[in-house]
């Protein structure tokens, strides 16, 4: 039953899809990238709108988009050219919902949770800024709120939960950005296996560092998964290989810059990691949204055999690709800008219309749309001010040649060309200025020592490294040269040798809870944690309480968050660090630790002051604090019933409802 509705879910979801890239088409010419620019006129207006007014559930609304989009397209769906135009769509889609549905669990393993948390805020429906899941009495009015608001509109729209919307939407994304690099590749290669490789290289691939990975960490694929992305001042100091020791020497005291120092912590998280993590992180919608962008600039590199196009919509949705991060991931606003820019000067030395009133009209509609969310957001960022690098936290050496060295490859060809190949020529150098850039600027967050400059390469590297593999690789595939051609392959047969760890992972890996898309399979394997969260999902809205171990990275709120119920306390670390640390965030979690270990005076007290209706006793609190079951029945009684849900006592499982 659940591989049918799952069916039936996705094929919806097509068809929507496939007929919203239709009614675009016409201003667009390609399909794919008329899809996405559809999807950014859906969401966007209703980002603003629902800043006004919540629209609530909308799961009445499929049936009647849904006939829409066939009457669209009425007989293509029955047209063979038309499932071909597809495929550049549905391939990618259909890679990352076999991963998807595969490993679909929204746990405690990395910010799965954090994920589920970020979309489950928009998922009711209220007003914007909706009210906060994890801090009662806030907003939700921090940083990276359009792509989970996006997230959250697909869920309501096909009426399924926030669980299921987060990896749909996962899924959908991962269409986009094949397709999208499949419109640029078409746009200057012919050869189908050249643009093949491209969207393999780009979409499954990996770093610099993949063809060595099963020689830097035999028979570990966890290692070699991770290794692909967190290799700097991470997964280097734990290889156990001569071989992987000679290439990369672990950093010892002596070896050591300066007494005390740790290799810094340097992140470039590709998009096969993304999909092996299983994370719905804002960089998602800023790789998307980058991807329409080299798209769009594609498009308007005229072809000689080809009519001359309307160039203004594309230019539109340029200027509003610039603005458009403000509310998507704000940490690439700089290096879109630098991008949009540099292809502005671009086309300004070439002498080709810039089309300055539909570029400034594009980027003024989407600033009008995300005004109400600006507003609202702008009073809690963070101060981080832009620094220079210090020398001790530079990128060292040989781990970034190994990160790097498919660019770098990919650089020295385009530039061996000479400037008479103008786009590939400032291509080129676009790309070693924001690689410069990363590395001799750091945006000086709350973070420091070993993570000094983690947020910085996360955001830029990982925005740079696909732009740089597709871009480049399209502009040098394209040439006439069979030695370009051939040099060109290099890289992009190197980085999709990560297709290799994949595999491994996939047959290394148990699938344990594959399918069950709803991402609680982690939860329901317990028939007591089961039986908790059945209730929690059957019971009137209320405050739920989970005790926990650590600050983050705790099954902490994963009852509250898959039953769609609000929490007491979410994480307190990330709370911390998105709130400038308030004192009454560790307060709580002292006291909470406190109560579930049985030891918190005046309990019952405490829990009617923070409003709690529903406290979670499950298998988690069990393995903490085996006795204190016992005592927190007395301490909370008469006004917290204990309700048992399974096992007998000391090993019950159950809620604590509150009564009055």
């Amino acid at each position: 039953m659940n591989a049918i509705y799952l069916a039936l879910t996705v094929a919806i979801l097509f068809v929507n899809s496939a007929g919203l890239a239709q009614l675009f088409q016409r201003w667009f010419g390609d399909r794919h990238i008329a899809r996405i620019v559809g999807i950014f006129a859906i969401c966007t207006p209703l980002f603003f709108i629902e800043h006004m007014v919540g629209l609530g559930k909308l799961g009445w609304l499929w049936p009647i988009t849904t006939l829409a989009a066939a009457a669209l397209l009425r007989s293509k769906l029955l047209d063979l050219s038309f499932w071909k135009a597809e495929l550049p769509f549905i391939i990618p889609f259909v890679w990352a919902l076999a991963w998807r549905f595969a490993y679909p669990d929204i746990d405690a393993a990395t910010e799965h949770l954090t994920d589920l948390y970020f979309v489950s805020n928009y998922a009711a429906g209220d007003t914007l800024p909706p009210p906060d899941l994890w801090l009662p009495g806030f907003k939700f009015n921090i940083y990276y709120s359009f792509l989970p608001y996006c997230a959250a509109l697909l869920g309501r729209w096909l009426g399924v939960g926030a669980g299921m919307a987060m990896n749909l939407s996962d899924v959908f994304i991962f269409g986009l950005l094949g397709s999208l690099a499949w419109s640029v590749a078409s746009r200057f290669v012919a050869n189908r296996w050249f643009k093949i490789i491209i969207v393999v290289a780009v979409i499954a691939g990996g770093t610099g560092l993949s063809p060595v990975l099963p020689k830097l960490f035999p028979g570990n694929p966890v290692a070699q998964m991770w290794g692909n992305t967190r290799f700097a001042g991470m997964f280097d100091q734990d290889i156990q290989t001569e071989f992987g020791q000679h290439l990369f020497p672990k950093l010892t005291p002596e070896t050591a810059p300066v007494p005390g120092f740790e290799p810094r912590d340097l992140p470039l998280e590709t998009l096969s990691y993304y999909l092996y993590l299983g994370d719905f992180h804002p960089p998602l919608g800023s790789f998307a949204l980058v991807f329409l962008t080299l798209a769009l600039f594609a498009r308007l590199e005229r072809r000689e055999d080809e009519a001359r196009l309307d160039e203004r919509p594309l230019i539109f949705a340029i200027g509003a690709s610039t603005v458009l991060p403000l509310a998507l991931n704000v940490w690439v606003l700089p290096v879109q800008g630098l991008l949009v820019l540099g292809w502005l000067l671009y086309r300004w030395r070439g002498k080709h219309a810039l089309q300055w009133p539909w570029l400034i009209a594009g980027g003024a509609s989407v600033m009008v749309l995300i005004y109400p969310y600006f507003s609202e957001y702008v009073p809690n960022v963070l101060s981080t001010p832009i620094v220079l690098t210090d020398a001790l936290d530079r990128t060292p050496l040989r781990q970034g040649l190994g990160y790097w060295w498919p660019v770098l490859w990919l650089f020295v060809l385009t530039i061996a060309q000479g400037p008479k190949q103008r786009l590939a020529w400032w291509s080129a150098w676009f790309v070693a200025l924001i690689w410069l850039l990363a590395e001799f600027v750091t945006i000086d967050d709350p973070m420091g020592g070993r993570y000094q400059r983690f947020n910085t390469v996360l955001k830029w590297w990982s925005w740079l490294y696909p732009v740089a593999m597709l871009w480049l690789l399209s502009l040098n595939l394209m040439s006439r040269q069979l030695w370009v051609r051939c040099m060109a392959l290099v890289p992009a047969l190197a980085v999709s040798l990560y297709l290799i760890p994949q595999a491994y992972h996939w047959k290394s890996t148990p699938r344990i809870h594959a399918g069950r898309l709803q991402g609680d399979g982690w939860l329901r394997d317990d028939e007591g944690n089961r039986a908790i969260l059945n209730w929690l999902r059957g019971s009137p809205r209320g405050l739920v309480l989970e005790g926990f171990d650590r600050g983050s990275y705790s099954p902490q709120t994963g009852f509250a968050l898959h039953a769609n119920q609000p929490s007491v306390l979410g994480w307190p670390d990330h709370i911390n660090l998105w709130r400038n640390n308030p004192s009454f965030v560790g307060q709580r979690a002292d006291a909470l630790r406190a109560l579930y270990q049985g030891q918190l005076p005046d309990a019952r007290e405490w829990l009617k002051t923070q409003n709690v209706r529903y406290m979670v006793w499950s298998s988690f609190d069990i393995a903490r604090a085996p006795q204190a079951l016992p005592q927190l029945q007395t301490q909370l009684a008469p006004d917290y019933v204990w309700i048992p849900l399974y096992g007998t006592l000391p090993g019950q499982y159950g809620i604590f409802k509150r009564v009055n």
